[in-house]
């Protein structure tokens, strides 16, 4: 009997253990695991897919903006050029009229740009007798002389000035033309004076070649540049053509008694050692001193512009300076106009003048030389 009793208690425990396992006790704890699981699984998805929106939405914003925020570095970028140009410009004029060696020091941020020199970007040929007794050509044969031709022969000796030297030389009256040599270096700008038998001017020639500072900026479309030559300025983007900003600075009025004047400075940057690069750039800018080229009465002026910073600014210029005789001429009213108009043939290939050329001026003309150097 007793080991019946404790047999019974033993399959009592062990069926009891056994119906644990099958009425599904175990299975139930698991399921409740499994349940407690998925709701972990599903935060983990649903962030990633959050993050997902987030980072496609943020990336359709950056696209939709990139144009935005393009033109907005271009401009800031352009608007600090034009301003490094402006105050180029300023520092300059202040010292071009300015006696020899007086100067001024400036610092210039230049971040985003860089600044150049252009060498001979603009050739500028003056002519005009300086009486009215003798009408006279001056024409540069080659390095070593030059070719003078006096209509009444007044001619008898010539000066000749270049930036490096000058010399006097004297030569025979003639109707024919006069093959003047001389030993000068002439350079890209030089002046030559015509003398008569009692040393009196009577005629000046002037070829001045200039150059100027260059501003390039880098932005999205490639380099804008901004040309700064002889008091203009110049602008361009790289797949524009060159455009005129503003021109160099010719006045050309009417005085009190019916005159015409014309006052011309042209203006020369000569750059002394490399100029100054940084984002702190200091430059110095000294005058050479103004050359005083023509002052006073003078007949037969003539004048011719080349440009060679691009092919259109030359056509464009001569253009705005042929408007009003082109009007005229349309309308059949040349006899009324006053200012400028073409030496001799229509086109302008000759030179252009002022009233034809057929009457006395009051001509003003300087050579302003400035130095710029770190």
């Amino acid at each position: 009997m007793r080991e019946l009793v404790y047999y019974d208690e033993h399959f009592f425990a062990h069926t009891w253990s056994n119906h644990k396992r099958e009425t599904g006790l175990v299975v139930s704890v698991r399921s409740k695991r499994k349940e407690l699981d998925d709701p972990a699984v599903s935060e983990v998805i649903g962030v990633v897919m959050l993050l997902a929106m987030v980072i496609t939405m943020m990336g359709g914003v950056f696209v939709f903006l990139t144009p935005y925020v393009s033109d907005f570095q271009d401009n800031t970028a352009w608007s600090n050029a034009d301003g490094i140009a402006e105050r180029l410009d300023n520092r300059i004029d202040v010292v071009a009229g300015e006696i020899n060696d007086t100067g001024l020091r400036t610092t210039i941020s230049t971040i985003t740009s860089s600044i150049t020199p252009i060498l001979n970007s603009e050739e500028w040929t003056i002519s005009a007798d300086l009486t009215p007794d003798d009408i006279i050509t001056v024409i540069e044969q080659n390095q070593s002389s030059f070719e003078v031709t006096s209509v009444n022969e007044t001619a008898a000796s010539a000066f000749i000035w270049t930036q490096s030297g000058h010399q006097h030389i004297d030569f025979l009256s003639a109707s024919t033309q006069i093959i003047v040599n001389h030993e000068l270096n002439l350079g890209n700008t030089y002046y030559v004076t015509i003398y008569d038998t009692n040393g009196k001017e009577i005629h000046r020639h002037v070829k001045a070649s200039l150059s100027g500072l260059m501003v390039k900026t880098e932005v999205n479309t490639g380099q804008h540049e901004i040309a700064l030559v002889n008091d203009g300025r110049y602008d361009r983007f790289s797949d524009e053509p060159w455009s005129i900003t503003y021109p160099p600075d010719m006045n050309i009025d009417e005085l009190f008694d019916g005159t015409m004047r014309v006052s011309l400075s042209l203006r020369t940057i000569n750059t002394v050692g490399g100029l100054p690069d940084g984002r702190r750039a200091s430059f110095d800018f000294t005058s050479a001193g103004p050359i005083s080229l023509f002052t006073g009465d003078a007949w037969n002026f003539r004048f011719g512009f080349e440009s060679t910073l691009g092919p259109t600014i030359t056509p464009q210029l001569s253009e705005t300076w042929l408007t009003d005789y082109t009007l005229h001429r349309a309308a059949g009213t040349l006899d009324q106009h006053r200012g400028i108009s073409p030496w001799q043939r229509t086109s302008g290939i000759d030179g252009l003048t002022v009233d034809g050329g057929n009457s006395v001026i009051d001509l003003e003309v300087d050579l302003q030389i400035v130095e710029v150097s770190e």
